[in-house]
């Protein structure tokens, strides 16, 4: 089983083992290989933002055969319920910037669908329920929410307050819901695994390199356990 990893920063990735010498560069990208025992893991810092998300999405899975894709890293929280630390793991992903622009306010569509008329499914990307089923057995305790996706970095009360308001959302990231519309072209499960660092700027708060590595290494240990439950 091989498994595609994406993180987005080098204060995500560090957490994995990466071997020098299995380092693959494709597409501006380097890709590391790491066996365990009865499966292949794939690590790649992809960038930030949904296009960078998207290549290596695609590379993993057309060139690396993967089969199995896993977003970890960190996230801003939306809901007011969560704090900084709290995992989720994306039940729903919906790319929020996505869709049509009408006197001053933005139609949210499902990602690649055409923006115009009345919607015709679903905004969200959704994970499988048959992964979902095994997560919560073995995670009883884990957060599945609605996990956000734009191409901007949020530090905005304000912002954060609609948003939560419109969606009900519980994160907001700027690569898990490209990853999960590239999986679902090619008919691959893919799991979005976030650790709030901020409040999305909640308060004037501001991001913490303190709470961004703790985070960083939260994420990294749930995708560890995730492994071993399905794998």
């Amino acid at each position: 089983m091989r498994v595609g990893i994406i993180c987005a920063i080098p204060d995500e990735i560090k957490y994995y083992e990466l071997r020098p010498n299995s380092a693959q560069k494709l597409g501006g990208r380097t890709f590391f290989k790491s066996q365990e025992t009865e499966r292949e893991l794939i690590v790649v810092e992809c960038g930030l933002g949904k296009v960078n998300a998207a290549l290596v999405s695609s590379l993993l899975i057309h060139e690396f055969e993967c089969k199995l894709l896993i977003f970890s890293g960190v996230a801003g929280g939306i809901d007011p319920e969560l704090g900084i630390g709290e995992v989720v793991i994306g039940e729903y992903l919906i790319q929020y910037d996505y869709g049509a622009l009408n006197d001053g306010e933005l139609q949210v569509y499902r990602a690649g669908s055409i923006p115009m008329g009345p919607l015709k499914n679903e905004v969200e990307f959704a994970l499988d329920p048959e992964i979902k089923q095994k997560i919560k057995a073995a995670l009883p305790e884990i957060r599945m929410g609605t996990i956000l996706t734009g191409d901007v970095f949020l530090q905005c009360g304000e912002t954060r307050k609609v948003l939560f308001e419109k969606f009900g959302a519980q994160a907001i990231d700027m690569e898990g819901g490209a990853v999960a519309q590239v999986a679902e072209q090619f008919g691959v499960p893919a799991i979005v695994v976030r650790c709030l660092c901020d409040l999305a700027g909640a308060k004037g708060q501001k991001l913490s390199s303190t709470f961004l590595n703790s985070a960083a290494e939260s994420s990294f240990q749930t995708v560890q356990t995730i492994l071993n439950v399905l794998l």
